[in-house]
């Protein structure tokens, strides 16, 4: 079977550590970040759902073709909450997540975690950079034992990511680490743009 896969942006998160939306940060082709990922996903041919809790992003979106933006109906609560708006129990579908705060991923990287969740697209993929696992860039299929997972680490109370990946089959995938980093504070900003 194949299945279909949809895009999903991650963009919701509240940028404490950050002080300042992320999202709205100017990404290095001059769009922001939140566009610049968008476009990313855009540019393997998906269509793309943007959760999020900030009203400035569905204005930022308004007339992308192939977006639709999602309200997070419990911001901010986790990335995991977020993904429960839109995994569904659908067999025929699956999600290629991305966090709005990993502004050096390249369309390459992209199109080789795309690969190697092809070959057995039953399973999820999930990015490691060699020294930790980052689970928020992934591909999760949709489906009944996925979405019975996601609920369960839901109702256990904990709502972690990675608690959910103990509970589903996955494979991982080691991508370049310096396109995996994850930008969440100012200094982190600096050493990016440094």
């Amino acid at each position: 079977m194949s299945r279909r896969l949809l895009g999903v942006l991650l963009a919701g998160g509240a940028s404490r550590r950050m002080g300042t939306d992320k999202a709205l940060l100017t990404h290095p082709d001059g769009s922001s970040w939140l566009e610049a990922q968008v476009q990313l996903l855009r540019s393997v041919d998906l269509e793309v759902c943007v959760l999020t809790g900030h009203a400035g992003h569905h204005a930022r979106l308004s007339d992308c073709a192939g977006v639709t933006v999602q309200a997070e109906p419990w911001q901010p609560a986790g990335p995991l909450w977020a993904l429960s708006c839109v995994l569904n129990d659908r067999d025929d579908e699956a999600l290629l997540t991305l966090p709005v705060d990993m502004p050096a991923l390249r369309l390459d990287t992209l199109r080789h975690l795309m690969g190697c969740w092809s070959g057995n697209d039953a399973r999820a993929v999930v990015a490691d950079d060699g020294i930790r696992l980052q689970p928020l860039l992934g591909i999760y299929p949709c489906g009944e034992v996925f979405r019975k997972a996601l609920d369960d680490e839901l109702t256990a109370g904990q709502a972690r990511w990675l608690g959910w990946l103990e509970r589903i089959p996955h494979d991982t995938v080691k991508l370049p680490p310096d396109q995996l980093v994850n930008v969440n504070r100012p200094v982190d900003l600096a050493a990016l743009s440094g």
